[in-house]
């Protein structure tokens, strides 16, 4: 119930069936399942009252919002990813929405270098062993320690909310409108100027994806 609800929820499970009831009489149709692998969840900006909670919000009043967007660890990566947002992005096109907004957390592994993670001038003199800190890790540690920062921004991790690196929105035409060090947003004008995947190439993804 992070974008939900701006506040604490006793039975999240309850509370969850009744915003998808409300959303689906009020806002329509607001996310896609394939199978129990992986979900998308997109609403009106007024149906997200957990944006309060980001830096980066509100979102634009003339945007809808995907608050999240769920693959298992098991089918993560495999282009699941992709096929859900295009599919939202067509449903909002479809419906006439001006544009879609996201909330995307910075994977720190792709900015290791940036000056938002270290300065070198505090490092007393000591940067090539900063830089051997970054060369001497792997991917999984860099994903750990990008969690543990995003989750002083949103008081837990970016995966438990659904939420998607910036890498990944960008890749379906997402551009940044508010940037911050961890929690930036992005917004994707509708119709989308890059071409969506179409239907074989749909069903070639989730076909690899799910084998």
């Amino acid at each position: 119930m992070f974008w939900e609800s701006a506040r604490d929820v006793e039975d999240p499970g309850f509370e969850k069936a009744a915003w998808i009831s409300s959303t689906l009489l009020n806002f329509g149709p607001c996310g896609f399942s394939i199978r129990t692998d992986a979900t998308v969840i997109y609403c009106a900006a007024q149906d997200a009252p957990g944006v309060a909670k980001l830096p980066t919000g509100p979102v634009s009043s003339d945007a809808a919002i995907i608050t999240s967007l769920f693959v298992t660890s098991q089918r993560a990566g495999r282009g699941l990813e992709s096929v859900l947002l295009d599919t939202a992005i067509m449903d909002l096109v479809e419906r006439e929405f001006d544009a879609v907004e996201a909330f995307g957390y910075h994977d720190m592994g792709e900015n290791a270098d940036d000056d938002i993670f270290y300065d070198p001038s505090d490092s007393g003199g000591h940067t090539s062993s900063i830089e051997e800190l970054f060369s001497s890790h792997s991917s999984t540690f860099f994903a750990d320690v990008n969690f543990e920062i995003a989750r002083h921004f949103l008081g837990t991790r970016p995966d438990h909310i659904g939420l998607l690196p910036v890498s990944v929105l960008q890749s379906a035409g997402f551009e940044i409108v508010q940037d911050h060090p961890v929690v930036p947003r992005l917004r994707l004008e509708l119709p989308p100027a890059h071409a969506l995947l179409s239907a074989a190439a749909v069903e070639d993804l989730v076909a690899k994806a799910l084998a």
